[in-house]
């Protein structure tokens, strides 16, 4: 079983967080985001607004999409680098999200890593192989279509998927 990867950067970037948000600056003038794994991943606008407004559901299941879609692009890549560049792409999102306040940025960031971490490690235990995104079982393919969906009504993903499965529980029952 693999070992865990420490996150030295991520928790230099958490302490720099925590540091901006006591003292009252602009994260997003002051704040740094790492260079290790800086551009293996892409954030459409669409996952950015589930980053920054979804909840966490929404949150878990965009992490498990980065890693499905590293792991499909890169076969064998190692959990550091995952973390690493999913850190990478997440951190400038956050940073330059003007919704958010100093501390809901270093809020976000923590729960980023530690979500993160919890979805990897599930990884670990499964022997590595993931093809489901949601809290449900749904393929990627299936939730990346509810969430684009759900985007173009401006609703979160998890909202969108509710409401459907409301409907469909509510025709059931006639």
């Amino acid at each position: 079983m693999p070992v865990f990867p420490s996150s030295k950067r991520a928790t230099q970037i958490c302490c720099a967080l925590l540091f901006f948000a006591s003292s009252g600056a602009s994260i997003a003038a002051g704040f740094e985001c790492p260079e290790i794994g800086k551009g293996e991943v892409r954030i459409s606008p669409v996952q950015a607004k589930v980053f920054t407004e979804g909840n966490s559901a929404d949150l878990a299941n965009e992490i498990t999409s980065l890693i499905v879609s590293l792991k499909s692009q890169r076969p064998g890549i190692d959990y550091s680098s995952i973390l690493n560049a999913a850190m990478a792409a997440y951190c400038p999102v956050i940073a330059d999200a003007k919704n958010l306040s100093a501390q809901e940025k270093s809020s976000r960031i923590w729960k980023f890593e530690a979500v993160l971490r919890e979805r990897l490690a599930s990884l670990i235990s499964s022997g590595g192989d993931s093809s489901i995104l949601a809290q449900v079982d749904i393929s990627p393919k299936v939730y990346e279509a509810l969430r684009d969906k759900a985007a173009s009504l401006g609703q979160t993903p998890s909202k969108y998927m509710a409401a459907l499965l409301d409907k469909a529980a509510s025709d059931a029952g006639q």
